[in-house]
């Protein structure tokens, strides 16, 4: 799709990701129409002198208004958590509110609609995969059957499903958008460590830190959002493209990111069934205490067997993408953080 002189609705534009499209549409001189929800943070959009349109992403009848005039949709608004056990929240949101969302375009005569879902969706190789001491194996591709029903995790199972309900509703209706979708890995922002008090620099000041052995992979909003862009640009309909960063063992990254900050951490091997255990423990605690967030729960566990290694070269030939290396990423994003 050309982008010149067309209209592209950018869905939670107030959002982390959502925002950054929006910036990066602006720059290639395409304006977007920014939605947001009634309460949204909009003095970016304003500042841009940008087109808001207000909608309950469950209220149908609004993304009818919602899609008036539109030529291209890309979709980042949904409920990205792993705190707590939220099935029905995430449905409504992530599911219903992507195939609400993708109806409305069909009817209001929508050329291109970009999903934005996550590697989670596409799935995970199994550290048994890998005997210890062997090579790491490929990263995954595109084409890797999904593995992580079982995991029972709001998010992941909501955003997979959202994915299978946008395409049987494409397959259904020939007249529907052109539905690509884009898998982000680990997206590391400014916002990921926006303060000394952040998670993520409370996690890695830590004196003792656990010692995991699984593969993560870590990628720039930056660089995300040009690949979504680029998507909605020249994505093949019906095709998803993984838009990833390094692979880094867990243990490389929680090195890497203590020598930038001064720190000397004591890495610590934790038995599994101790996990298990306090896993289980924090979630019985947080429901005797009535707390509807819960960051540590069981399910949650299960990510530990696995390994999230992943490839983008189908996104760097077909689109373009380019990722520059996560340790640029976090040099950047831990200066920052000095300044602040």
């Amino acid at each position: 799709m050309e982008l010149t002189d067309r209209k592209i609705l950018v869905t939670g534009a107030s959002g982390a990701l959502g925002s950054a499209v929006v910036e990066e549409l602006v720059a290639r001189n395409c304006p977007p129409v920014c939605h947001v929800r009634e309460n949204s943070n909009t003095t970016r959009i304003d500042e841009l002198g940008l087109e808001k349109r207000v909608a309950d992403i469950r209220d149908r009848p609004a993304l009818l208004r919602l899609m008036e005039g539109i030529d291209g949709v890309i979709h980042t608004a949904a409920l990205v958590s792993f705190q707590g056990d939220r099935l029905t929240q995430f449905t409504g949101v992530n599911v219903m509110g992507a195939a609400d969302m993708y109806e409305a375009a069909r009817r209001e005569g929508v050329r291109r609609f970009v999903h934005v879902s996550t590697v989670a969706a596409v799935g995970a190789r199994p550290l048994s995969d890998a005997p210890v001491g062997a090579p790491s194996l490929d990263p995954l591709t595109e084409e890797h059957e999904f593995n992580l029903d079982h995991l029972r995790i709001p998010y992941i199972m909501t955003k997979r499903a959202a994915e299978l309900e946008l395409i049987q509703a494409r397959q259904a209706n020939q007249d529907a958008p052109e539905l690509i979708m884009v898998n982000p890995s680990i997206i590391i922002s400014e916002a990921t460590g926006r303060s000394p008090d952040s998670r993520m620099s409370r996690y890695f000041k830590r004196h003792l830190v656990p010692d995991f052995s699984n593969i993560v992979n870590l990628v720039d909003i930056r660089d995300v959002a040009p690949g979504v862009v680029a998507a909605l640009e020249q994505g093949r309909p019906g095709q998803r493209y993984i838009l990833a960063g390094d692979n880094l063992p867990a243990r490389d990254l929680v090195l890497t990111v203590s020598n930038m900050i001064g720190r000397t951490p004591h890495l610590v091997r934790i038995p599994r069934p101790l996990i298990n255990l306090a896993a289980r423990v924090s979630a019985t605690l947080a429901r005797l205490r009535g707390q509807g967030r819960l960051e540590f729960y069981p399910d949650l566990v299960g990510l530990l067997d696995y390994d999230w290694s992943f490839s983008s070269e189908k996104a760097r030939q077909e689109l373009g993408f380019q990722a520059r290396s996560i340790y640029h990423t976090l040099t950047d994003l831990l200066s920052k953080e000095k300044e602040a």
